[in-house]
């Protein structure tokens, strides 16, 4: 009963902070975006703020006080060459500093939450194209599932203009950030297979890479001190404040900062935590459904409306994303079936 009972509270702590500390930390980023109103996206001073905290937050758990030194900072030898690392991280900066910069080019939360659960379609082309992987029936039709509804949303959430000129895709600045968007995708995609790559060559070692993916990417900050500075003030001299006591005055983007760190590292560590405990197809459904609630919230509280075609759309890429996670599971359950027959 003890042993239920420690699961049942493990589990609840799991999806506290996948649910929580995700949908939470995309609530706090749209209100941040909202109260913007400089002309910095804030996407450099969001970065780095994440990869600080969770760089902070994960450094003690690759720690060896005894056998490290401090020229190595305490942290042990790593089961992963720091080497293996160095691609890893550019691609995931780049990455991260995409899907923040996207907010200044006329890129919703609502419509950036659909696009994401997309990635599957273009992770299968990659992996197709350069990792030789094939798929299923199954999984192709659920790929043109997720790029009909993607086409559906794209297209119904480019800006209008009586003008033709500038009507739907004329309309640049929607156009470069789709193209972001799109890029950032891509990198993922190979994000992945090469983080796929590192974790069958050395075991699953997620801690290790949740700590040098953040940790090694500060330094190339330090190339774009001077807009940090900037957006820093932006957030820190926002008009609306809390006044705390003995007359400390925080502004209200700054603390909205704070807690977005706060919630990214939990969201990161929650999913990471989730992945190890369950099935590839359970984590596919929690997640979706979370991106699911997130895309609620934004509906919701901030008041962002989607057409019936959005509507439409967003709806096919769910229900493609949970197909595919269906095809992939089966597909997989084959396999294993089918080794353990001619072990036999």
């Amino acid at each position: 009963m003890s042993t239920l009972n420690h699961e049942s509270v493990e589990w609840v702590f799991i999806l506290s902070q996948v649910f929580g500390g995700c949908c939470f930390n995309v609530f706090i980023l749209e209100n941040i975006l909202s109260n913007n109103f400089s002309t910095h996206s804030l996407a450099t001073i969001i970065t780095f703020c994440q990869f600080l905290f969770v760089a902070i937050v994960s450094y003690y758990p690759n720690t060896d006080f005894r056998g490290s030194s401090w020229r190595r900072l305490y942290l042990r030898k790593p089961q992963i060459p720091i080497r293996e690392w160095v691609l890893m991280v550019v691609m995931f900066i780049t990455v991260s500093l995409l899907n923040n910069l996207i907010w200044k080019f006329k890129i919703g939360i609502p419509f950036h939450i659909v696009f994401r659960s997309s990635g599957t379609v273009i992770t299968m082309v990659i992996g197709y194209l350069f990792a030789q992987k094939r798929y299923s029936k199954q999984q192709v039709f659920a790929s043109i599932i997720i790029s009909l509804g993607t086409i559906l949303t794209t297209m119904d959430s480019s800006p209008k203009s009586p003008n033709r000129e500038t009507s739907g895709f004329g309309d640049s600045k929607f156009f470069i950030g789709v193209s972001l968007l799109f890029l950032a995708s891509i990198i993922s995609a190979f994000m992945g297979l090469y983080n796929e790559t590192l974790f069958k060559k050395y075991g699953n070692q997620w801690q290790e890479s949740l700590f040098y993916t953040h940790f090694l990417s500060l330094p190339l900050f330090l190339l774009v001190i001077p807009l940090l500075r900037d957006e820093f003030l932006v957030l820190w001299d926002a008009p609306e404040k809390y006044v705390f006591t003995n007359n400390i005055i925080v502004s209200k983007q700054f603390c909205s900062l704070l807690i977005n760190m706060v919630s990214q590292y939990a969201c990161t560590k929650g999913v990471n935590m989730l992945s190890g405990r369950t099935s590839a197809l359970s984590v596919t459904v929690v997640l979706l459904v979370r991106k699911f609630v997130s895309l609620l919230i934004s509906i919701t509280w901030y008041g962002n409306e989607l057409s019936t075609t959005s509507k439409l759309g967003a709806s096919l890429v769910f229900l493609g994303a949970l197909q595919y996670g269906i095809a992939s599971s089966g597909l997989k359950n084959r396999i294993v079936r089918n080794r353990n027959e001619k072990a036999e």
